[in-house]
C-alpha cells in the first residue's frame, strides 16, 4: 500500500502519514481517484476526513471519506497548505503564496461552503469575544477585525499587536442568509 509517493530526496522530506487499518481501501482508493501524491488522515477524529496533495497540481483539498466509493470534497484541490477543523469549527485557515484565508465548513454550510476570508492576509487568531468566535488577522504588520463569515474587515488595520486591538463590537452572524 502507497500513500505517499515516493519523490523524495531525503528521508527526513518524507511526511509521516498514519492510517488505522479500517481505512486502508478507501485512502488507496481516494488516493486514486483523486490523482494525489500525498494523504494525511485526520488523526484527531476518525470520521474519514483527510488532506490530499494533487500531484500535478500540488494543491491541497480536503476530502471525507467513509467508503471506497464515497467521497465528499470539503475544500477544493487549490491550496498551498490546509489546516484541519477543529471539532464543530465553522472554518478553518487555507494558505496561499504565504497568506491566509479561511474556508467555510462542508459541515455548517453544505452546498454554500466556500473561501470566505481571501488568501491575503499573515496570520490570523481566533478569539471569544462572550462567547462569540471572532476572527483577528494581519495585513500589512498591522492587526485589525475580519467577519470569518462575510470576509468583510470590521475595523482598521492599524494595530502593531494583538493586545492592541478594541474590543470587536460588530456583529458576528454564524449561518448564511438566504
Amino acid at each position: 500500500m502507497v500513500l505517499v509517493d515516493s519523490t523524495f530526496d531525503n528521508p527526513e522530506d518524507v511526511p509521516l502519514v498514519w492510517i488505522e487499518g479500517w481505512a486502508k481501501d478507501m485512502f488507496v482508493a481516494s488516493k486514486k481517484k483523486l490523482k494525489a501524491d500525498i494523504l494525511i488522515f485526520d488523526e484527531s477524529n476518525g470520521d474519514g476526513v483527510f488532506k490530499a496533495r494533487n500531484k500535478a497540481t500540488k494543491k491541497w483539498g480536503m476530502y471525507q471519506s467513509l467508503g471506497e466509493n464515497d467521497l465528499t470534497t470539503l475544500i477544493p484541490a487549490k491550496y498551498d497548505s490546509i489546516r484541519f477543523f477543529g471539532y464543530n469549527s465553522k472554518y478553518t485557515a487555507v494558505y496561499n503564496k504565504g497568506k491566509v484565508g479561511m474556508h467555510l465548513s462542508y459541515w455548517s454550510y453544505n452546498e454554500n461552503t466556500k473561501l470566505s476570508v481571501p488568501c491575503i492576509y499573515e496570520d490570523y487568531k481566533n478569539f471569544d469575544a462572550d462567547g462569540v468566535l471572532k476572527l483577528a488577522m494581519k495585513k500589512d504588520g498591522k492587526w485589525g477585525w475580519v467577519n470569518w463569515l462575510t470576509g468583510k474587515e470590521e475595523s482598521e488595520f492599524k494595530y502593531e499587536t494583538l493586545d492592541d486591538l478594541p474590543y470587536p463590537y460588530y456583529k458576528q452572524a454564524i449561518w448564511i442568509e438566504d
